[in-house]
């Protein structure tokens, strides 16, 4: 991870950096897949509904279960991953093309800080057209890893940090 800058880290904390960052961005990685695949699928249906002389007003055959498909497969994924806390809103309800993290391009900038065993914090800075994109995660120890406990983000041109409540 050469890309990876510490802040507030003492010495000791830097090697749980590993433990942490790699997993924690292929699953960012991996729910954006899913939401790309899903959103294609969700187009290509409605495409096809309306070439069969489909209203535009309607749902096409299907879609619902699609949506179950969608939220049942992202609550596959994440539930290891977070807190009972961060998972109390359920799934996702929305998704889109490009996914939602699929923002890892050049100019990307992870960042860790680490100053207690108990919580890690993990930000990704990411340009998107003229502003930046930042993400905030908030880690804590669970049984079987490190788990996502919060997650924060904000553009380049505030100052507030907003609450997500999906990963």
């Amino acid at each position: 991870m050469q890309d990876l800058v510490f802040q507030d880290t003492p010495e000791r904390f830097r090697p749980v950096a590993e433990e942490i960052v790699p997993p924690l961005l292929a699953l960012l990685w991996e729910r954006s897949g899913l939401e790309e695949e899903i959103h294609r699928r969700l187009k290509a249906r409605h495409r096809e509904y309306l070439a069969a002389g489909g209203s535009p007003d309607q749902l096409p055959p299907g879609e619902p279960e699609l949506w179950e498909e969608y939220r049942r497969r992202y609550l596959e994924l994440v539930r290891p991953r977070c807190t009972p806390g961060l998972l109390k809103h359920g799934a996702v309800d929305s998704c889109a093309r490009p996914g939602k993290y699929s923002l890892f391009a050049a100019g990307c900038q992870v960042s860790f800080a680490m100053r207690t065993a108990k919580k890690a914090v993990v930000e990704l800075s990411c340009p998107r057209g003229s502003l930046r994109f930042i993400y905030r995660f908030t880690l804590q120890p669970g049984p079987a890893g490190w788990l996502v406990a919060r997650i924060q983000y904000h553009h380049s041109n505030e100052t507030v940090w907003h609450i997500d409540h999906y990963l």
